[in-house]
């Protein structure tokens, strides 16, 4: 009886029948994981920026001249707005005689599991003061 080659080589090989198919299963669940990981990074990288930028514009408008509280905690809520991010709980002004800070904890989108889900951020910036020219 004759063998055919091409058949002589798929019995060689009978004893790995499944292995693709097991690393396949192993691997991709891994490879899926680690990008999820990335994109939560990223997504979380961007939160930590929304909140210094909205930090820093509520202590910049406290800071002012015609500023106070309520026009800081005003322009950090807007900014909050404008820029798409959840708070979590209300900004936070303090403002005293040298300087005004500003706190703001915004919600980090989850989409990948382990992760922070807030995210918090303070801004000082020192008030601006007002003095005569015949002062200077």
């Amino acid at each position: 009886m004759r063998t055919r080659p091409f058949l002589r080589g798929a019995v060689d090989n009978a004893h790995e029948l499944g292995e693709t198919s097991a690393q396949v299963v192993l691997a991709v669940p891994i490879l899926l994981s680690l990008v999820l990981m990335a994109v939560q990074g990223a997504v979380f990288m961007h939160t930590a920026n929304v909140a210094t930028a909205s930090a820093a514009r509520g202590a910049a408008a406290g800071a002012s001249m015609q500023g106070g509280v309520l026009a800081a905690l005003d322009a950090t809520v807007r900014s909050t707005a404008e820029l798409s991010a959840q708070l979590i709980s209300d900004p936070i002004a303090v403002i005293n005689n040298e300087q005004v800070s500003v706190t703001v904890n915004l919600r980090v989108p989850q989409v990948a599991p382990f992760f922070n889900l807030s995210v918090r951020r303070t801004v000082i910036e020192p008030r601006e003061r007002f003095i005569p020219e015949d002062e200077r």
